[in-house]
């Protein structure tokens, strides 16, 4: 299901771009993509790209678009940060173009980052900082719950089938899949129970916008199922997803990305066995800079020097990267880190010294010692 929705929108894409008497932004702009496709073609259009570039485009615009529309926070953490644990704020900034829509996790970043000026953004601080949002949405949606609040909750959801808001009504309906994994992207527990045990609705069954409305106000009436749930089985009302049943949707990932790696980004959830495939993004997610030496390394109580989570290469690298050579630097600098109890305090050193010598944040070897540190202050706090 999920492999052959999104292939649709991508034909249907294809046929739009080359019906287009000449490809250029402009023509793009007033074509009939969806908003999404023409936000993404206007950030990675090359005029010279061939036929073959522009539909690679349209596929991974749209495989991108849908993994966003459903669970957008598993896709800003993936699309973001990739393998790696914390980047650099700029560079998420960036990233963040790509998304015209659900403005206010962009809106949240950007705040954060504008009141903190971190040198590093974490993968940690990023959830956090979704997290709060979803918390103050859910707010808002749950105090005086409505039918024009719940209709405009799932717009984008809708909008992956219905394309434009004037086809969308109460009598229109979605996979109720996509409403379980929306909600659970979210961690709205408590709405997602409100669905468990709805007679004859399935993963792959549709749901219409007036049932949801229905089951969210409790204004359902229809018989439910007299099966126990996952959840009474359970003891708790968390998603227990079955072992058999796996889907993996594949997240693009930026073209210039070398091939690294070739597991696939997997989500499990209690869904048919079905695959959105990308062999070219699958095999294009970059290999953390960390090693499983590193983490352990910095996950050990027997370190006593700050020294000794770097091996003799990494040492020399930093010594040159980060502190101009200068051994003594490198040493004033450690003294102090190594007196540091948290992250908080060690960046805030580390934004001195990266500002003081110049340092390319974006050097794989400083993004390397940067995410060493934090995992070992992590471990500490």
């Amino acid at each position: 299901m999920f492999e052959e929705f999104v292939q649709n929108k991508i034909d249907r894409e294809n046929e739009i771009i080359f019906s287009l008497s000449e490809i250029n932004k402009e023509q793009i702009v007033k074509s009939g993509l969806s908003d999404f496709t023409k936000n993404y073609f206007l950030i990675e259009f090359d005029p010279h790209s061939g036929r073959d570039e522009i539909l690679e485009q349209i596929s991974k615009s749209n495989k991108l678009y849908f993994n966003y529309a459903i669970r957008p926070k598993w896709t800003l953490q993936t699309f973001l940060f990739k393998n790696f644990e914390s980047r650099p704020p700029n560079d998420l900034l960036n990233k963040l173009n790509y998304f015209p829509f659900y403005k206010f996790y962009s809106e949240s970043i950007q705040s954060f980052i504008n009141e903190s000026s971190p040198i590093f953004v974490t993968k940690t601080e990023l959830s956090s900082i979704i997290d709060s949002t979803n918390n103050a949405l859910y707010g808002k949606l749950t105090n005086d719950i409505s039918n024009v609040k719940i209709k405009n909750f799932f717009l984008q959801i809708f909008l992956l089938k219905y394309e434009t808001e004037a086809n969308y009504n109460l009598e229109s309906s979605v996979p109720y899949s996509f409403i379980k994994i929306f909600l659970e992207d979210k961690s709205y527990h408590s709405l997602a129970d409100k669905f468990t045990g709805i007679k004859d609705l399935s993963e792959e069954s549709g749901i219409s916008l007036k049932d949801i409305i229905k089951i969210l106000t409790d204004k359902y009436s229809y018989p439910v199922k007299e099966e126990t749930s996952l959840a009474d089985l359970s003891g708790n009302n968390s998603f227990i997803p079955e072992k058999e049943n796996v889907i993996t949707i594949e997240l693009p990932l930026e073209t210039e990305m070398p091939v690294a790696s070739e597991k696939p980004v997997e989500l499990k959830i209690a869904v048919e066995k079905e695959k959105i495939y990308s062999e070219e993004l699958s095999n294009a997610q970059e290999k953390s800079t960390v090693t499983n030496a590193d983490i352990e390394r910095n996950n050990s109580a027997k370190i006593k020097n700050l020294k000794d989570l770097f091996d003799e290469k990494q040492s020399e690298k930093i010594l040159d990267r980060i502190y101009d050579s200068d051994i003594m630097k490198r040493e004033k600098s450690f003294n102090k880190l190594s007196n540091y109890k948290t992250w908080f305090e060690a960046s805030n050193h580390l934004k001195e010294v990266f500002l003081s010598n110049r340092v390319d944040i974006y050097n794989k070897d400083v993004v390397k010692f940067v995410n060493i540190l934090n995992d070992y202050f992590k471990s500490k706090e």
